[in-house]
């Protein structure tokens, strides 16, 4: 059986398999789906939990014996079991086939693994979880998909949001679906009601340390100069890291270049900017910065960006905040301030 996350609660309801498959690559989908098997597990019976990591060298002919040494006893088990690499290895592929030919009575098996290509998922052991158990087979919505998702966790959470506001907050995520969870339940504080507007969603940026480092790009693609320095100046007293700074400049200018080579082809602005992904919410920001910018102008760019990173890996000397203001400059088309600034 294969199941999407909105059907397993009505799963678990009628019943719990004894195998099941998790497979995806999205921390926080995973980690959900585990917390509903586990609470519907004791629900039902199943008093005891143990996890298991199979990486290299993993004992899986101990993990056999061990089992049934386990159905000997009443208590019925929860075993979960990681594969870090998605890949069991022969002995591992051979015990999980047989498990799923015949599950082990009072015991739920649990298989734990990163998103399953599609050559893994016609392995014997993947096909035979699949077939024989339930196969939960997660993924992350995609760029196009992210609002809707959002939505949705609103709405799960009480409340709801005008497009606007729900753009917003899949621009300002980017896709870290943690992050958006975060986001909401500090939405659920800050609403007026239940409904959520795009100076809502604004407020609760503005009062989370970990998304001043967007501010600072928005500062920096708005040409505001002054107040980007501010904000990078308050990021080091904060002890923000310099690399999660330095990761907010460069997706914006890697997305700044992309939209300037698009137009130098030949593509209209709106048709360089959806096709290089830029949110509508963000589009009169990311317009501004490549306006004045040649492709010549943007490359320029990120060769500074690839400069400044070296130096705040390590890789290169330099001072990195030093790096980090002439690069925030740069960004907001004041490169000649630095030298006054610094």
């Amino acid at each position: 059986m294969r199941l999407n996350p909105q059907q397993l609660d009505s799963h678990l309801s009628s019943g719990i398999a004894p195998v099941y498959l998790i497979s995806g690559d999205e921390p926080l989908l995973v980690d959900e789906a585990l917390d509903a098997l586990r609470a519907a597990a004791a629900g039902q019976g199943y008093s005891e939990r143990e996890a298991h990591m199979a990486e290299r060298g993993f004992d899986w002919e101990g993990l056999g014996a061990g089992v049934q040494n386990m159905s000997l006893f009443a208590t019925r088990r929860l075993v979960e079991v990681r594969l870090p690499t998605g890949k069991p290895g022969d002995k591992g592929g051979k015990f999980l086939t047989r498990l799923a030919a015949a599950p082990v009575p009072d015991i739920v098996f649990v298989i734990i693994t990163p998103g399953l290509d599609n050559k893994t998922q016609k392995t014997k052991w993947a096909s035979s979880l699949a077939r024989e158990g339930v196969w939960l087979n997660l993924k992350a919505p995609d760029h196009a998909s992210l609002p809707r998702w959002i939505a949705g966790r609103l709405q799960r959470a009480g409340l709801t949001g005008e497009p606007a506001a729900i753009e917003l907050l899949a621009a300002q995520v980017e896709g870290n679906l943690l992050a958006a969870k975060q986001e909401i339940d500090q939405l659920v504080l800050l609403a007026e009601g239940d409904y959520v507007t795009v100076d809502t969603v604004r407020e609760s940026v503005a009062n989370g340390a970990r998304y001043d480092v967007f501010q600072l790009s928005d500062a920096a693609l708005a040409g505001d100069a002054g107040r980007a320095v501010r904000i990078l100046g308050g990021l080091e007293r904060e002890g923000i890291a310099a690399p999660l700074v330095m990761w907010s400049l460069a997706r914006e200018i890697g997305t700044v270049a992309d939209v300037v080579y698009r137009i130098a082809g030949g593509a209209a602005p709106g048709k360089a900017m959806a096709d290089a992904h830029v949110w509508q919410a963000r589009q009169s920001l990311i317009g501004r910065a490549t306006r004045a910018r040649s492709p010549a102008a943007a490359r320029a760019l990120l060769r500074r960006a690839a400069r400044t990173e070296r130096i705040v890996k390590g890789k290169l000397r330099g001072q990195p905040w030093n790096a980090l203001l002439e690069l925030t400059l740069s960004l907001a088309g004041h490169y000649r301030l630095a030298a006054e600034i610094v």
